[in-house]
This record gives structure tokens, sequence and C-alpha cells, in this order.
């Protein structure tokens, strides 16, 4: 199947962990599509299966059942050369731990998807991406002399290098204070609005949640409900009654 609107399509995504009396289910038969260009938060209590979805769809981990479909191509049975080349090329990670090389400049760590996939390193475009996030001064810098959020919007430049069909986002507030943490979702946020950007964020703060276009919940590895449009309190408040959502789904 393809799909013409979609940057990512799970089709009942299935992953279970064990076998027999300790088989444990993370995702039960999900079915979701994140259309192009939107901001998407995905929230649930701890091992609802929102990062594992993640893990899913971006090839680290095979499903147990069910189909993963990217720019409407279906890469669930792919070698792990494949899902490698498919992470560097049309899949950007946002970890919650920045993940950048200690090593390497911070041009040279935006720059780091483009060398692994062998291709020819546009510097305009790296530094354009700097200057996007904030950092057009500390290129040359190595992260160690750089604050957290710093660390974090670089690694958010990273993501966005490849032009990826999705940006996936977990808990990449979950390390900052709260006005580095804004910063970073208003970059997030401008990334869909001004880039076209499709963003998949796994997050457990509602205010994070409230930049997004729509809240996704998960609850024992299924979904539960939606709401567009968040807004913090309207998200809390949905937080404390999900019991609610998975008696009416």
């Amino acid at each position: 199947m393809e799909s013409t609107t979609s940057a990512l399509e799970v089709q009942g995504l299935t992953r279970t962990y064990g076998t027999d009396a300790t088989t444990v289910t993370a995702l039960d038969g999900v079915d979701l599509a994140f259309r192009r260009g939107t901001f998407t938060a995905v929230m649930g209590p701890s091992g609802s299966g929102k990062s594992t979805l993640l893990s899913c769809a971006a090839g680290l981990d095979r499903p147990t059942g069910g189909r993963v479909l990217v720019d409407g191509q279906d890469v669930t049975d792919w070698d792990e050369g494949r899902r490698s080349r498919l992470r560097r090329e049309r899949i950007g990670f946002v970890f919650q731990g920045f993940h950048l090389m200690p090593y390497l400049t911070a041009e040279q760590n935006v720059a780091l998807p483009l060398r692994l996939a062998g291709r020819r390193v546009d510097r305009a475009r790296v530094r354009g991406l700097l200057e996007l996030v904030g950092l057009g001064d500390r290129g040359h810098h190595l992260p160690g002399s750089l604050s957290g959020g710093q660390q974090q919007r670089v690694a958010i430049a990273r993501a966005l290098v490849s032009e990826p069909a999705v940006v996936l986002a977990d808990e990449p507030t979950g390390a900052l204070d709260s006005a580095t943490a804004r910063q970073v979702l208003a970059l997030l946020r401008t990334s869909v609005t001004d880039l076209g950007q499709t963003v998949v964020m796994v997050t457990h703060d509602p205010v994070a949640a409230a930049y997004a276009d729509e809240v996704l919940f998960l609850v024992d590895g299924r979904v539960a409900g939606r709401m567009p449009d968040p807004t913090a309190d309207a998200v809390a408040g949905q937080m404390a009654h999900l019991d609610e959502l998975v008696v009416a789904r």
C-alpha cells in the first residue's frame, strides 16, 4: 500500500517481548498515519508503548506484526543495512540525551548524517540550519563548550539536515530547564510551520504537548484517544482521566 499524504504510517503494528507466560505486549495492533507537515505529540503512562512506537517506526526495533511505511514505502522487512540507510536518509531522530559526537564541532555534528550516507556536504545548508536554531556563531564549538539547550538545538539541526520524511523526538526536552525547553519546542514548531517538516514527539509534559497540532494518547499499547488543537490544561486534565478514554474506545 502507498500513501500520498502520510510521511509515516503504521498498520496493525504489534510488538511483544518474552515468551509464553512472560510475554509483554508493548504495542497491540496500532493503526496510525502521520500527515506531512504536522506536529503530533504522543503521550501515555510509562509502559504504554510510546518509545516502542518510535523505535519500530525508525527501524531500531523490529515489529512482531504489522507494517511500517515511510513516505508510502513499506520498510517493515528491510534488512539491517537498508534500515540503517533509512535512518540516515529518511528519518531524523532527536534523543533526550542529545547523542552528539564530543570530538566533532557543532557544524561537523550537523553534517554527520550526510557524511555517513556518502552524500556531498552542503555547507551552506549546514550553516543555514545552525542559523535557524540560533547557533550560527557556534558552528566551530565542540559540544562540551555548549549548554544543554544549545546541544539539543544542534541535535535538531542534525535531524533536519538530510530533509527527512519525518523527525522522531523521544522526550527531547526531558533534560532541559523550562525556559530552554520552550526554546527547543518552539524550534520544532518552526520546523513544521516554516519548513513543512513532520514531527512525532513522545513526551510526558502537557506544556510540551501543547506545541503540537494533535496529541495522541496510548494506553497498554493501544490508541486510547486523540486531542486536536491541545492546550496544556486540557492535556493535563485528560492525562488525569486516561481510564475514561480506555472505557470509551
